[in-house]
């Protein structure tokens, strides 16, 4: 048994693959997240967290002759760097392995949340209700970021548990009006056949 069964690299690829095969490629669409989600919230802060690491070695090796204090500071600073440095690992995660696929029969999004869990979400093209585009944010507006928010008919949750509606949201998308626009085409022509 694998320890990281959830963590595949090679996920994203072998889903497209299989989609394209099953669908062929002009029968899916392959939606991601946004370079400005990368270097928003993986390149920058990683980059400042090692700029900060840098400086701070740089330092530690001028003005401190005592070895046994040096290496100890040194350790203490390569465990404080590592700390911030997991949630960009998160992001970056997020930004390679998290993806939507629609094809003829349904909308797919799979999310990579960590190392040790992974999530997809399914919803019918049929049971679809809306899908909107969610704005927020003043970077979001400058950068044209936005979230893309897929709602299905209602469904009810358990026995005696009341109706409620499937949602995805995938946020950090690229010109989403776009993406909505494409959907919105692709699911004229799927149910106009």
């Amino acid at each position: 048994m694998w320890i990281l069964s959830t963590f595949e690299s090679g996920f994203k690829k072998r889903m497209v693959n299989d989609a394209i095969e099953r669908y062929w490629k002009e029968n899916i669409i392959v939606i991601r997240k946004s370079k400005f989600f990368l270097w928003i919230k993986a390149l920058i802060p990683f980059l400042f967290w090692t700029l900060i690491l840098v400086v701070a070695l740089v330092l530690f090796i001028k003005y401190i002759s005592t070895s046994w204090f040096l290496w100890s500071l040194i350790l203490l600073s390569v465990i404080v760097w590592i700390i911030p440095n997991v949630k960009v690992l998160k992001y970056f995660l997020d930004y390679k392995m998290d993806f939507i696929i629609v094809n003829p029969r349904s909308f797919i999004r799979y999310d990579q949340d960590g190392l040790f869990k992974r999530v997809s979400k399914t919803i019918d093209l049929k049971k679809i209700r809306s899908i909107s585009v969610r704005k927020r944010w003043f970077w979001n507006s400058v950068f044209n970021n936005w979230s893309l928010v897929v709602v299905s008919e209602w469904w009810e949750a358990e026995q005696n548990e009341k109706l409620r509606a499937g949602e995805i949201n995938f946020h950090y998308l690229y010109n989403p009006e776009a993406c909505n626009k494409i959907i919105n085409d692709f699911l004229s022509k799927i149910f106009n056949e």
